[in-house]
């Protein structure tokens, strides 16, 4: 298994600088334009954290562009807002609570009608289901692609995260 997550955080790692390095010089964000979408897509991003901190399913999901998918780290791809839904929200009496989400952008690349953003991220969660309960606290790296949607509004289109620091509390 550490095998496999030293994979993937090498094979993330390697994919966001790809992506970042091809895509150098392709938009001016520094135009009045890519100012807006660049503030356009940080807000998108400030209300997922404050969504999963207000544990909001509405609010994230409402973030999502209905082919939306996700990467977890070490995981197979979640397809879709119904397969995301049961991802995070499932129909199982299960209670999930967010206690500290914290992020910082890295990098941040307006191209055209698509937003690459990196940012690292600390989440502490709680699991309860039944007599079932444990906490986790992660830190790792996150990847989001965001699309301009025909109204100018800006959702999130693919999310991958890896976390190189995973421990039970």
């Amino acid at each position: 298994m550490k095998r496999d997550s030293h994979y993937f955080f090498k094979l993330s790692y390697i994919l966001c600088t790809l992506i970042l390095i091809s895509n150098s010089g392709c938009a001016d964000t520094n135009s009045e334009s890519g100012s807006k979408a660049e503030q356009a897509v940080l807000q998108v991003h400030r209300d997922y954290v404050q969504g999963w901190l207000q544990m909001d399913k509405e609010k994230i999901l409402g973030l999502l562009q209905e082919d939306a998918r996700l990467q977890p780290s070490g995981m197979k791809p979640v397809d879709g807002i119904s397969e995301i839904q049961e991802f995070w929200f499932p129909n199982d009496s299960s209670v999930t609570t967010v206690n500290k989400f914290e992020t910082e952008i890295i990098s941040m690349k307006i191209i055209d009608t698509l937003a690459v953003s990196t940012h690292s991220s600390i989440l502490d969660w709680n699991y309860q289901k039944d007599t079932i309960s444990f906490g986790m606290l992660q830190k790792g790296i996150n990847t989001t692609i965001y699309r301009k949607q025909s109204d100018d509004s800006w959702k999130i289109w693919r999310s991958m995260w890896t976390d190189f620091y995973f421990e039970p509390k």
